[in-house]
């Protein structure tokens, strides 16, 4: 009873006549025994080929892995190393930012050495730093006052100095002064 079920549902009629057109079925039963069992096979073989990939790439993960668990104690012993190298970095880094912030003092003595006249004896140039500007205290002496005079008016003359002003001035034998 049941093969004749089986057999109403699935009639296929392998042996066709020429001038005879067949069905769907037969066509799609034609199709499967010729160019679809090439499709089969290259799906498949894709399908192999990237399971075979696969566990090569399983396996170069391990062996990544195995050699990375033995250069633990390796980096591990370079610790120390590392830290030093840092903190170097980092100092380094700060007198580069305090060599880029800070005035370029060389230039500062050169300015100040072109415009003291040749009777003014400097005594000290002392600079310090107050809310990112920098302060000059030059103290020195001369036999004239007017030559304190000209090298005050020399100081506020050059574009880079602000704010000359003359602090102290004595006139005990030669004249002593504080700009």
């Amino acid at each position: 009873m049941a093969a004749s079920k089986i057999q109403k549902l699935f009639k296929i009629n392998l042996l066709i006549k020429r001038g005879e057109n067949p069905d769907i079925l037969t066509k799609l039963f034609k199709w499967a025994l010729s160019s679809g069992r090439f499709i089969v096979i290259i799906v498949e073989m894709v399908v192999i080929s990237a399971f075979v990939y696969r566990y090569k790439l399983d396996t170069d993960l391990a062996n990544i892995q195995d050699k990375i668990k033995q250069q633990i104690p390796y980096i591990q012993s370079l610790k120390n190393e590392e830290v030093a190298i840092r903190q170097i970095q980092f100092q380094l880094a700060s007198v580069k930012q305090i060599k880029s912030e800070d005035p370029n003092y060389k230039q500062l003595f050169e300015d100040i050495s072109t415009i003291t006249p040749k009777s003014i004896r400097l005594a000290t140039i002392s600079f310090t730093e107050k809310d990112l500007k920098t302060a000059v205290l030059i103290t020195g002496q001369t036999p004239s006052n007017l030559e304190v005079s000209a090298f005050m008016g020399a100081l506020r003359k050059d574009p880079k100095l602000t704010g000359v002003i003359l602090t102290n001035i004595s006139f005990e034998g030669e004249t002593t002064f504080s700009i």
